[in-house]
C-alpha cells in the first residue's frame, strides 16, 4: 500500500531539505542504518536512518529510494543534496530518533504501509 509523504512528514515532524518535494507517494517505509537490507527487489522507498554519508547515495542509485529521512536532526552534505537532486531523491530532516520515528509511523500507518525496521536496541 501506499502513504502520501507529506503526511508521512507532519507525522514525524519533518522539514524538507530539497526546495519542493517531488514525490507523492512511497510505497515502503525502511527504518534503519544497515543499508544492505535493502535489496533491487523493493520500490519506491523511504529510507529513514540516522546515517549520513556519501554512501547513502550510492545505495540509493542501485535501490529505488525516493525519499531519505535524516534523524536527529542531521542535514546531509552539499554535495550530498546535490547528489539527491540529480537523482531526484526528497531529502528531509527531522529531531525524532530512529526509535521515535519508528513508533510514530506504525502508530499513525502500521496497517497501511509496509514498514520495516532494523534498529539496533539501546
Amino acid at each position: 500500500m501506499q502513504a502520501d509523504l507529506r503526511s508521512i512528514m507532519e507525522t514525524i515532524k519533518g522539514t524538507l531539505v530539497n526546495t519542493e518535494l517531488i514525490h507523492d507517494f512511497v510505497d515502503l517505509v525502511y527504518v534503519g542504518s544497515d543499508l544492505n537490507e535493502l535489496t533491487d527487489d523493493l520500490t519506491n522507498i523511504m529510507l529513514v536512518t540516522n546515517l549520513v554519508h556519501i554512501r547513502l547515495m550510492e545505495v540509493a542509485e542501485e535501490v529505488d529510494i525516493v525519499a531519505i529521512v535524516f534523524c536527529h536532526g542531521h542535514l546531509p552534505k552539499p554535495k550530498d543534496i546535490s547528489r539527491a537532486q540529480e537523482l531526484e531523491i526528497d531529502l528531509i530532516t527531522t529531531t525524532m530518533t530512529l526509535d521515535e520515528v519508528h513508533r510514530a509511523l506504525r502508530s499513525e500507518y502500521g496497517t497501511t504501509l509496509d514498514i520495516k525496521a532494523k534498529i539496533k536496541p539501546t
